[in-house]
């Protein structure tokens, strides 16, 4: 029994005296900095002298000044000659790493986490990077025979990788992705790509599913993720057979109770300037599935992806 958890030990009962419950500390002096740059985005148009903000946050004048003064040397503020305050271009720095990073991720996985919740189907959060495929987050995989963690794995976002994550893009991107170099030959063309980009943004899902043989998409982006030397990794795709996107469906039977064998369901979510942002993808991995259920999958995954486009102040 290790020293932190031996009975009786008064350093012990020290720690779980001050973490029986949540401590809150507050800061008052970075609580005053906050209201300040709070007061100053409710009036993006508005520029407020010393003495307007001092009164309206009840501060006194010295030490609104002070603040205002390291801020403004920051530039999160501005001051012009008339000795008034607005937001300052630092601001647009924070802001745009916000929207790109961490913290805009931080906002979408509590979608992700209930979604599995709800479906009890595992989930992947997944988008585009500088040429790449990067899974974000996964919830609940459990691929038969397959220990790899999928999260921060990275593939190439070239043909035949990546339709889904692109699929909701403006045409001009779709068709760039379509002309780089593909990672093995293409048994189909734009035609058939067009076809099932048409069918994913009419129904607002791209269900992909399961092959009896393991489908070039599926094998490629194994192979790519395996770890092994570049060498063996080239040698092996030569031998992969040519990508045709059989795997997608553009239509499901009519009949509630047909049979399919489905691996992903995936839809988008935009962002504010209605770009695909991420793609949010169910996996269920069945080869029994109903109609009736890839219905309720997908109105479950579009739901979600609805919700973290609000989110993301997108359309």
């Amino acid at each position: 029994m290790s020293d932190y958890n031996r009975p009786g030990d008064p350093k012990q009962a020290d720690r779980s005296a001050t973490t029986s419950g949540p401590v809150e500390r507050k800061s008052p002096p970075t609580e005053r900095v906050v209201q300040i740059l709070e007061l100053l985005a409710d009036t993006p148009h508005e520029r407020l002298t010393l003495t307007q903000i001092a009164d309206r946050l009840g501060l006194n004048k010295p030490t609104c000044l002070g603040i205002l003064t390291a801020l403004t040397d920051a530039d999160f503020l501005t001051r012009d000659h008339a000795k008034t305050y607005g937001l300052g271009p630092a601001l647009l720095r924070l802001g745009a790493a916000a929207e790109t990073g961490l913290a805009e991720l931080d906002l979408v996985r509590p979608v992700l986490t209930e979604l599995h919740g709800q479906t009890g189907v595992g989930c992947v959060l997944s988008t585009t990077h500088r040429g790449q495929i990067i899974v974000l987050d996964q919830l609940g995989i459990d691929l038969p025979g397959d220990h790899r963690d999928l999260a921060t794995e990275r593939s190439p976002l070239a043909p035949p990788l990546g339709l889904v994550n692109i699929a909701w893009e403006r045409d001009d991107v779709v068709d760039a992705w379509f002309d780089r170099t593909p990672l093995i030959p293409l048994a189909a063309g734009r035609d058939r790509v067009r076809s099932i980009i048409d069918s994913g943004r009419r129904h607002g899902y791209l269900i992909q599913q399961l092959t009896t043989n393991t489908s070039s998409n599926i094998a490629l982006a194994a192979l790519l993720s395996s770890g092994m030397s570049p060498r063996i990794i080239e040698a092996l795709r030569q031998h992969l057979p040519p990508a045709d996107w059989s795997e997608f469906l553009t239509a499901l039977p009519g009949d509630d109770s047909a049979i399919v064998p489905v691996a992903t369901i995936n839809t988008p979510v935009f962002d504010r300037h209605g770009t695909q942002r991420y793609t949010l993808s169910l996996v269920p991995n069945r080869p029994d599935a109903t109609v009736a259920q890839c219905r309720e999958w997908a109105d479950a995954v579009m739901s979600a992806a609805r919700t973290a486009t609000g989110i993301l102040g997108g359309r």
